[in-house]
């Protein structure tokens, strides 16, 4: 078993933004019992500041730091630390990026479902998406039952990545995040919890998440569809469901960006 007795880790990737990071472990509300692992995926220009983390870090658990000798990314960050997390005996992970930031009683509020739930497997949540001077945007919430969860995933993921928590033991089943799947990684790792065992979403906000201006880079944009593209066709049943949703990645492959990043616009201030 780990060292605190949590049942409970977070796991965080970090790479160059040490002061996101902190704002992250800031947000951890102080009555949370649960330790957290940040990997740090072979910083240069930013290293972590283990005591400006350690000082904004409040949980009821312990703060750990797993280097990596160089960047590899995020999937290879993730994986190295659900490999340490496993050999520790915990029994869920929750994960969380850099400048996302919880809302004060996520965990309890998950722990809590997950106890009820002793079948559900992944669980997320909602996110409030806010610009750069805090100002709410929009909240994106996904369905909550595994049947819909299981149809929204055709045309793409039903989960937020870092508003999840899973339990560790599914991992025998599905495995790790695939290497094979950049810029989708969570994505196709959570079809394997989808197709192999019950998954929910809670309808409360649990984490707010900065939207970049910029957005995705044209160049990601196309690595990340053609991964969704493969993920789609993985799981693909031959259902008019499935057929529409492959259909529907290509025709996002061949569409303008900048056509594309203004319907989303659109979109967004109506969710507002």
């Amino acid at each position: 078993m780990n060292d605190t007795q949590n049942r409970l880790i977070c796991l965080i990737p970090h790479y160059n933004n040490p002061d996101a990071l902190a704002a992250s472990l800031g947000s951890i509300g102080a009555s949370e019992p649960c330790d957290v692992l940040v990997v740090d995926d072979g910083s240069t220009r930013a290293p972590i500041d283990a005591a400006q983390c350690r000082a904004a870090f409040k949980a009821q658990g312990s703060l750990r730091f797993l280097n990596l000798p160089q960047n590899r990314g995020i999937e290879h960050a993730l994986n190295a630390g659900l490999d340490w997390v496993r050999a520790r005996g915990y029994e869920l992970v929750a994960r969380l990026d850099c400048g996302d930031l919880n809302v004060p009683n996520r965990f309890a509020l998950q722990t809590a479902f997950l106890d009820a739930h002793p079948d559900v497997m992944l669980l997320g949540g909602a996110a409030e998406f806010v610009d750069q001077q805090g100002k709410v945007l929009y909240v994106l919430r996904h369905p909550s039952a595994h049947a819909e969860i299981a149809r929204t995933m055709r045309a793409n993921s039903a989960f937020i990545h870092p508003a999840v928590m899973y339990r560790v033991a599914a991992l025998a089943e599905t495995g790790l995040y695939p290497l094979d799947t950049p810029a989708a990684e969570d994505y196709a790792l959570f079809w394997q919890f989808v197709a192999r065992f019950r998954t929910a979403n809670l309808p409360e906000v649990l984490i707010h998440y900065e939207l970049d201006p910029g957005g995705i880079s044209l160049s990601k944009r196309n690595k990340q569809l053609k991964s969704r593209l493969l993920v789609q066709r993985r799981h693909s049943d031959g259902s008019a469901a499935a057929l529409a949703g492959i259909a529907r990645t290509y025709a996002l492959l061949l569409a303008p960006a900048g056509l594309i990043a203004r319907l989303k616009a659109r979109l967004r201030r109506g969710r507002a």
